[in-house]
């Protein structure tokens, strides 16, 4: 029979590393999913007081458990253990400060500038009593300027460094990509940036704020439309799925409902393969079609063409006979397809963990692996303040008459 897994620290690179984490949503539980998977103890501190709205997103009115049974909350904090403050409460705050100054080695959060200072947790605070302490904040406009205390969140962020403009067709609105995406932008940034910080510690002692932007890493990551604005001034606007360089280059739709290849074509050696593989139609013998640039120009004729041929056929075995011919060609996959892609199951991307009120969900390692000391997920994301009594035993050393006596008086709530 094997042991039971616990939350807390474990095994692999960031294995020592102690980290408390304050805030809510994605962006910042994303960051430090990293550490704990790769070892690191990770503490959130958390209140029902006003519970991260990952606990409440997507319950039904028939939720049985309530902020205890939220799939995408449980999803995001695998390995971490929760500690509930109500931190309206001076003496919740000062349990939250003691866990940073005295437990911590950094701590982590994503509040819009404010609510750490008024915990009196903010950097400047928290250094004066700690000169090494490392420290991340996370937010939607970072620490400075004259945004920095907007509360946003992805949907914004989306808009505000130019995805928005660049998605979606020509003619039409704005779409916006799919999801929060400077929540799934930020924490990449926030991890390695968290992860430098701490090394840097290691070498020389010395402490570290870090400042990370969402927006400002949204940008970063839309560079190439950045540098031709900045060479020409040339604003680059959405297209749909055409690019600038390829013909063919789109997703076009098979056999079945809302099925679709993307299909890209980068050279005159690819459209001849691609002709060969559509039988040599007698449409595509247009002169016109025969140099990238000539199917460049007639991109929605050849689009219509194509379409009618895809049509056709069952995208799955379209895709692996243009592949096997040496062309790009993805099926558009579905979720349900995801789940179960042999790429994906070959390389352990799903790990199967058990949650208390759930049951048994899937959860997703990070996409890398360490060939020596790779990490693991070993729990599911914790209840709200599920191991609060462990940690402040453990952690703090108060006694359990101490525990209880805060818990009458609602401080661990």
């Amino acid at each position: 029979m094997s042991a039971k897994k616990e939350a807390g620290p474990g095994r692999g690179v960031c294995a020592g590393i102690k980290v408390l984490e304050l805030g809510s949503g994605a962006a910042g539980p994303v960051a430090t999913k990293y550490l704990a998977e790769h070892g690191a103890d990770v503490i959130r501190i958390e209140s029902a007081k006003r519970p991260d709205f990952l606990r409440i997103l997507f319950l039904t009115p028939d939720s049985k458990h309530g902020v205890d049974g939220s799939p995408m909350f449980i999803l995001l904090n695998p390995n971490k253990r929760s500690v509930a403050l109500n931190m309206k409460h001076p003496d919740g705050v000062a349990l939250a400060k003691r866990l940073a100054l005295e437990w911590a080695d950094v701590v982590c959060e994503n509040f819009a500038p404010g609510p750490m200072t008024r915990f009196g947790m903010d950097y400047e605070t928290l250094v004066a009593e700690k000169p090494d302490l490392v420290m991340v904040s996370g937010c939607l406009f970072g620490q400075t300027g004259p945004n920095r205390s907007y509360p946003g969140f992805g949907a914004q962020g989306s808009a505000l460094s130019g995805f928005n403009h660049l998605t979606g067709w020509p003619d039409r609105a704005s779409a916006g990509p799919s999801g929060t995406i400077t929540d799934s932008l930020a924490p990449r940034y926030v991890a390695l940036a968290m992860v430098a910080a701490l090394l840097e510690h290691r070498r020389t002692g010395e402490g570290q704020y870090v400042d990370v932007s969402q927006i400002e890493t949204a940008v970063y990551s839309t560079s190439e439309v950045q540098v031709r604005y900045s060479a020409s001034g040339e604003v680059v606007t959405r297209d749909g799925n055409r690019s600038e360089q390829a013909a063919p280059h789109g997703s076009y739709p098979c056999s079945g409902k809302d099925r679709w290849l993307a299909i890209a074509v980068w050279n005159d050696d690819d459209w001849e393969r691609l002709r060969e593989e559509m039988g040599r139609p007698e449409w595509s013998d247009d002169p016109a079609y025969a140099t990238n640039a000539g199917r460049l120009a007639a991109g929605d004729t050849l689009d219509e063409a194509i379409s009618s041929w895809t049509r056709e056929h069952d995208a799955h075995e379209l895709m692996n006979r243009l592949q096997s011919v040496g062309l790009e060609a993805c099926v558009c996959q579905e979720f349900g397809e995801i789940v179960g892609d042999p790429q994906l199951a070959h390389r352990q991307h799903w790990v199967r963990v058990e949650h208390s009120n759930v049951g048994s969900l899937l959860t997703e390692r990070s996409g890398f692996r360490l060939s020596e000391t790779d990490g693991e997920l070993r729990t599911a994301g914790p209840n709200l303040g599920e191991h609060t009594d462990a940690i402040l035993s453990r952690c703090l050393g108060l006694e359990l008459e101490e525990i209880e006596r805060l818990r009458v008086d609602e401080v661990l709530i």
